[in-house]
């Protein structure tokens, strides 16, 4: 009978340790939450106000990263090697931010790390997880729990997958404690009611920490409405203004932090968005602007979504030197696709009974000279694996070398491959397409799915609608303003490309001859436009145009310029529309070619006066290899 008990009393405490939560052995684990997206109902939690320690410091550090776009591990995959710029290496990566933030936090009290979105598009291996084999846990949602993320702020990019894929990650993350921030994002028939969670609270030494979290509104002037089904996104000042005396007079915060997928240049697109009827998109400094630092304010601002570096040394969101401080409100932002990551070190004194914050100092830190980290690249391997198999898979060959360097410049096999794309599948007599890698080489032999993605890095759709000769010339005018007004009396001594306008903003047109006249200022520079045959390029007349669905849906303005989006809304018949992103039909495009290079190109368009022309050039491509 002894033996018998004993046998069932050991047992017994065998079930019972096998039903015992993990997360009490694993220190580390995160308690998960039940919270799936979008959320149902949101309510504040009033709270007492936390009582200090009279002269007791706390010091609290937040790491930061943002716009990872889906840059797990230092791999270009449309150059099959480790990440170049301009030519020379740029490390960069999840990993490699891991490796980083261990030392870090090792070092430092109450350490954390979140993101402000951008997170889970850029690469093949992204796109992948996201479209070809979804059913498996997203490899950012895997990686962030990983690492620990404590917040994510969600991002256009995130939005641009579709619900779909954005509420399965979301609620991966869920799953893992992670809470998805959004307190713009609100449900369309009812704008009270978010639709991802506003803000979290961490509690750190007794200090309360809220943390709120924005994303950018103009989505809606980048995106199809079909992206973001359900929802809307409404002006981030007023937003703020609603949720931060929540924060403060509410929930007793002592701290809050603004989670920001929005940059910090208010001026950058607020033409292009009050054309399209939405909030400003980079409103980061506006909402500091409106509510201000202090004990009734926000204490920092981590941004994101302009890919910039901002920190207590530099702020490459300008090229002035204003700093990163607005109002009292500090910024931070850690460049994109893990190339920094950001710390902000907050000290917080007892005061009596009330926590005050004392100092907020921010830093960037390089990845330069940082391995990647084994533990995570262990981990991610399958993931890794998995999206190289797919990049890998022989599409065509390429006839000759495919550089792109000079796509900007002069037409490119790279840039008509996107040009001859958009024609076969949409049908149309005219394309407009932009160059979105000017870094990429193809090698002479096969091109490969991760070639392809290398050259079209978005997500986008294909449309084609109507549009007259004049307004396919205000569109190239518009797209002109990527040129400064180059002259024999200036060429040596003014860069060719304006730095106002990216490089994805600026688009070139196939299907007709037309020359870009440098001398000339914008809006009037198209010249010598003719059909293909040498016959005059009819303005009165209505053509068949297609582009992708970024500039579709008024990215970058262009359809406003050309006067085809009124109230933001297009005037003009739509003709087609794919069910297949870009990348899709590249590759299917070129699985029926079979081989691509020079003798593929059109050789419709030039920049002139040629001799001007071609110093400007060789001059500009001797500043992009200085500033490498």
């Amino acid at each position: 009978m002894k033996n018998f008990k004993r046998t069932f009393l050991f047992l017994t405490l065998i079930l019972l340790i096998c039903f015992i939560p993990a997360g009490i052995f694993a220190g580390a684990q995160k308690e998960t939450k039940p919270v799936s997206y979008p959320i149902s109902a949101f309510a504040p939690q009033d709270q007492k106000a936390t009582k200090a320690v009279d002269g007791e410091v706390v010091n609290i550090n937040i790491f930061t990263t943002n716009d990872e776009h889906g840059w797990i591990f230092d791999w270009d995959f449309g150059q099959g090697g480790p990440r170049m710029y301009h030519g020379s290496p740029r490390p960069s990566g999840l990993a490699r931010v891991s490796t980083m933030y261990k030392k870090l936090s090792a070092e430092n009290d109450n350490s954390m790390l979140i993101s402000c979105g951008d997170s889970i598009q850029g690469t093949i291996l992204s796109y992948y997880y996201n479209f070809i084999e979804p059913e498996k846990v997203n490899p950012v949602s895997a990686l962030f729990s990983k690492m620990g993320y404590e917040a994510w702020t969600i991002g256009n990019h995130e939005v641009e997958q579709g619900n779909k894929v954005l509420l399965k990650v979301a609620d991966e993350m869920a799953a893992d404690g992670i809470p998805v921030l959004g307190a713009n994002a609100v449900w369309a028939d009812d704008h009270e009611k978010p639709y991802f969670e506003p803000y979290t609270i961490k509690e750190i030494d007794g200090v309360r920490v809220g943390i709120l979290g924005l994303t950018t509104p103009g989505i809606p002037m980048w995106l199809a409405d079909s992206t973001h089904e359900g929802y809307v996104f409404l002006d981030m000042v007023e937003t703020a203004k609603k949720y931060v005396p929540i924060l403060r007079n509410v929930e007793k915060c002592d701290v809050v932090v603004g989670l920001f997928h929005s940059g910090m240049n208010e001026q950058y697109d607020i033409a292009k968005a009050k054309a399209a009827g939405v909030p400003a998109p980079n409103a980061s400094a506006l909402v500091a602007e409106a509510i201000g630092g202090g004990p009734e304010g926000i204490d920092v601002i981590i941004t994101g979504h302009s890919h910039k570096v901002i920190d207590d040394e530099q702020n490459s969101e300008y090229r002035d030197d204003r700093n990163n401080v607005v109002n009292g409100v500090k910024f931070v932002q850690a460049k994109n696709w893990g190339e920094r990551l950001g710390q902000v070190s907050i000290s917080v004194k007892g005061e009596g009974t009330d926590w005050v914050v004392k100092d907020v100092s921010v830093s960037t830190y390089t990845m330069d000279n940082v391995a990647e980290d084994p533990e995570i690249m262990k981990y991610m391997a399958d993931y890794i694996n998995g999206a190289m198999d797919f990049a890998n898979t022989p599409v065509a060959q390429a006839s000759v070398d495919l550089p792109s360097i000079r796509s900007y410049y002069e037409e490119t096999a790279i840039v008509d491959l996107i040009q001859d794309t958009q024609l076969s599948f949409s049908k149309a007599g005219i394309s407009i397409a932009a160059a979105f890698n000017p870094n990429l080489t193809i090698p002479k032999g096969e091109i490969t799915v991760g070639n392809i993605a290398g050259i079209y890095i978005y997500e986008n759709f294909l449309y084609a609608l109507e549009m007259t000769g004049a307004q396919i010339k205000a569109y190239l005018e518009y797209s002109s303003n990527f040129f400064n007004v180059i002259n024999e009396s200036n060429v040596d001594s003014v860069p060719l490309i304006n730095p106002d306008v990216r490089g994805y903003n600026y688009d070139m047109a196939q299907g007709f001859l037309y020359e870009i006249d440098l001398t000339k200022e914008p809006g009037d520079r198209i010249v010598n436009m003719k059909n293909l045959d040498g016959s005059p390029f009819d303005m009165a007349k209505v053509y068949n145009v297609t582009l992708n669905s970024y500039r579709y849906n008024g990215g970058g303005g262009h359809l406003q310029a050309a006067g085809l989006i009124t109230d933001g809304i297009i005037n003009s018949k739509t003709t087609y529309q794919s069910s297949k992103p870009m990348r899709d039909l590249m590759v299917e495009y070129l699985e029926s070619e079979k081989t691509w290079g020079p003798e593929n190109i059109e050789s419709n368009w030039k920049l002139v006066p040629e001799d001007i022309a071609s110093r400007a050039i060789e001059n500009q491509l001797a500043l992009n290899s200085e500033a490498r």
